[in-house]
C-alpha cells in the first residue's frame, strides 16, 4: 500500500494506493477508486481493498476535510465539490476509467462524478446510498426535511445530527457502532451540517439517471449493496429498478464495517462480471 497526497481544487488530498498484487492479468483489471462517507476516513475501507487488490489496483481516498484531507477554504462540502476532488484524484494517478464505489453519502460523490463524466466511470457501485428526499410527496417533505434543516441552525444542531446516526447504526455490531460514533464526536461542525443539507437536497435520481442514460447499451454497469433497513419508497433501487441489488443480511448502514469479508465479496463479484 502507498500512502500519498494528491493536490485538490481545494487542498490537498490524502489517497491510498493498493497495487494490484495478483499475476500479470489482474494488472489490466479495472481499477476501483473507493468513496467513504460522513465521518469516514480510508480505514473504513481496510477490508475491501486488501480484498480488491488481489486482482486490481484499488484506491480509496479521504474526502475534503475528513482524515488526513485538508478542508476546504470555502466550507464547500457539496456532492458536486467532492466529486471535483474524485476527479482531481483520478487525474493525479493516471486513470482515465474506473470502477467507483462510494458508501452513503459518498454514494452522492461517485453518482454527482458519474453524472458529469459517464465515459470515466465503467461501473458504479452504490453501497448503502442515501434516498432522494427530494422525491418524497410534497406534503411529507415539508414535515421532515425543513424542521430537519432548522434544527441544524440551532444550538442542537448535533443532537440532530446524532440521531440520525442512531438510528442508521440500528443493526450494526459493537465495534461498528463504537467505530462510528468515536468518528461523529471527532467530526466538526462544518462538514456534519454541510453535508447533512447536501443529503436532504441532492437530486440523486437525477444524477443516476444520466449515468444509465449514458450507459443505456450496458445498465447493469450501476449496482447498489444494501443494508436490509434501506427499502424506503424514496430508496434509490425502488425509485429506479434498473439499478442491480443486493442485500447484506444483518447488518446497519455501514455495512462494509459489520460484514466485511461478505462486502468485499460482492464487491469483487460485480467489479469482474463481463
Amino acid at each position: 500500500m502507498h500512502s500519498r497526497t494528491v493536490a485538490g481544487p481545494a487542498g490537498a488530498l490524502h489517497v491510498v494506493d493498493h497495487p494490484a498484487a495478483g499475476p500479470a492479468p489482474s494488472r489490466e483489471a479495472l481499477p476501483a477508486v473507493l468513496v467513504h462517507g460522513m465521518v469516514g476516513h480510508t480505514g473504513f475501507w481496510d477490508a475491501p481493498l486488501a480484498h480488491l487488490a488481489g486482482r486490481r489496483r484499488a484506491v480509496a481516498l479521504d474526502l475534503r476535510g475528513h482524515g488526513a484531507s485538508e478542508p476546504p477554504p470555502d466550507v464547500d462540502y457539496s456532492p458536486s465539490a467532492c466529486a471535483a476532488d474524485v476527479l482531481a484524484v483520478l487525474d493525479a494517478l493516471g486513470l482515465p476509467r474506473v470502477a467507483l464505489v462510494g458508501h452513503s453519502y459518498g454514494a452522492l460523490v461517485v453518482l454527482a462524478v458519474a453524472a458529469a463524466h459517464p465515459e470515466r466511470v465503467a461501473r458504479l457501485v452504490l453501497a448503502d446510498p442515501p434516498g432522494d428526499f427530494t422525491q418524497l410527496p410534497a406534503e411529507i417533505y415539508a414535515q421532515q426535511i425543513p424542521p430537519y434543516l432548522a434544527a441544524l441552525e440551532t444550538d442542537g444542531w448535533r443532537d440532530a445530527v446524532a440521531r440520525q446516526f442512531d438510528q442508521a447504526l440500528a443493526g450494526s455490531t459493537p465495534a461498528t457502532r463504537e467505530t462510528v460514533l468515536a468518528r461523529l464526536a471527532a467530526t466538526p461542525r462544518d462538514r456534519l451540517v454541510g453535508m447533512s443539507r447536501s443529503i436532504a437536497r441532492f437530486e440523486a435520481v437525477g444524477a443516476l439517471d444520466r449515468y444509465l442514460a449514458a450507459s443505456s447499451s450496458s445498465p447493469a454497469r450501476a449496482h447498489a449493496l444494501l443494508a436490509p433497513a434501506n427499502a424506503w419508497p424514496f430508496s434509490l433501487h425502488v425509485l429506479r429498478p434498473a439499478l442491480a441489488t443486493a442485500v447484506l443480511p444483518e447488518t446497519s448502514h455501514w455495512l462494509m464495517l459489520d460484514a466485511p469479508a461478505p462486502f468485499a465479496e460482492q464487491l469483487e463479484a460485480w467489479l469482474s462480471a463481463g
